[in-house]
């Protein structure tokens, strides 16, 4: 089966992207949706699907240090695949997720990452994060009602927000990793002799 095979799959690329993303000693903190407490920051719901069901939970999540993205916030999805699958289908649903997540929770939504082995319909590419392109993903068949409340497209088009479009294609990330390019991060020694400095740096400030 294509994509990501099974649970574990899932599992080791949630891993995988943490680690990277720490790794690359910009992130501070981060979570993921399998801890404990924590994972209630990256819980959503549909609010057209209030109380019928599980809300819906980003991969993972953290904060940014240094630079302009300091004590920025993050939420991600992270999909493991081998190829492009259905990937199309999932990052639809993703826009869908980080138009209601910003929408709801303006605080926890600085940055929206989605972070795949994979790339997708390459041809597009420069079009995935695009106002439009979300526009296109909440008016899908799959998301307009529960994200709108209303059956059609053409229902749903004047309860959009544009500034909300617009702010969701500003803040989402494409990161396609791949292993080789997972070792061109500090060593774990290095990694924690450099964060020894960064933390003595930022107790002194």
């Amino acid at each position: 089966m294509a994509g990501e095979d099974n649970h574990d799959a899932g599992s080791d690329g949630l891993r995988r992207a943490k680690r990277w993303l720490e790794f690359t000693t910009r992130v501070d903190r981060s979570w993921t949706h399998q801890d404990g407490a924590m994972a209630e920051l990256l819980e959503f719901e549909w609010p057209y699907l209030t109380g019928q069901g599980k809300p819906f939970t980003f991969d993972l999540g953290g904060r940014f240090r240094g630079g302009a993205l300091h004590e920025q916030g993050f939420v991600a999805e992270v999909k493991n695949y081998k190829n492009e699958s259905d990937l199309p289908i999932h990052f639809r649903t993703f826009l869908a997720k980080c138009y209601i997540a910003l929408e709801a929770k303006p605080k926890r939504c600085d940055n929206f990452l989605w972070i795949s082995w994979s790339p997708f319909q390459a041809q597009k590419w420069d079009q995935h994060a695009t106002a439009a392109n979300v526009q296109k993903a909440i008016l899908h068949k799959d998301n307009v009602f529960r994200s709108l409340g209303v059956q059609t497209s053409a229902e749903g088009g004047p309860k959009l927000n544009p500034e909300t479009l617009t702010r969701v294609a500003d803040r989402v990330w494409l990161v396609t990793l791949s292993p080789r390019q997972e070792q061109l991060v500090l060593s774990d020694e290095h990694y924690g002799d450099v964060l020894q400095l960064i933390t003595k740096k930022e107790v002194t400030w």
